[in-house]
């Protein structure tokens, strides 16, 4: 029973410590988060495309490296695979303020930390989704994430205009009149 409790315990505390993260890493890394965020936002095409070989190395170089006999290799691997999900997690805050921003129209009150820890929250637990969120969500997200990273880490910006400005659909004013909707009798 005891081991029950601990592996209870451990899941619960990294599911508070993920979102802990992503706000840490937008607080202390706020250039570099808001580049991999207008990324994301303005170019998630290239994001994905420059996080496909960046993942794909980061994943070969740790499963070859590791295989070896030599200790410092294997200890290269370790790091390696740690700097690669830090980079990840870079993209990750990025991908979480994404979210916080679009789910701001949504919410009262709505402040920019109390957003950012709802996108990271909704990251998290669309990460965690059987199937859908293990075999479809985490790879296309985590995947541009890290793209989202490496641009915002290299400082890389998007052009301006580079992706049309349409407003997203939540962010709404609720004090603004709803505009009326006028349905078409149907005709036989």
């Amino acid at each position: 029973m005891a081991e029950v409790y601990t592996v209870t315990l451990i899941i619960i505390a990294i599911l508070l410590s993920v979102p802990a993260l992503l706000v840490a890493l937008n607080l202390l890394l706020p250039t570099t988060t808001t580049h991999a965020y207008n990324r994301l936002k303005q170019t998630p095409g290239r994001s994905l495309a420059l996080g496909l070989p960046v993942t794909l190395f980061f994943v070969g170089w740790v499963l070859v490296t590791a295989q070896a006999n030599f200790a410092l290799l294997r200890a290269l691997a370790f790091i390696s695979a740690v700097v690669g999900m830090g980079v990840g997690a870079i993209g990750g805050a990025g991908l979480a303020r994404l979210l916080g921003e679009r789910l701001g129209g949504m919410s009262r009150p709505n402040s920019s930390l109390a957003n950012l820890v709802r996108g990271a929250v909704v990251y998290e637990l669309a990460c965690l989704v059987p199937f859908v969120g293990w075999f479809l969500f985490i790879p296309l997200a985590g995947t541009a994430a890290m793209g989202a990273a490496i641009f915002g880490l290299l400082r890389w910006a998007p052009r301006p205009g580079a992706a049309p400005q349409s407003p997203p659909l939540a962010q709404t004013d609720p004090n603004l009149p709803r505009p009326l909707i006028i349905q078409q009798p149907e005709s036989s």
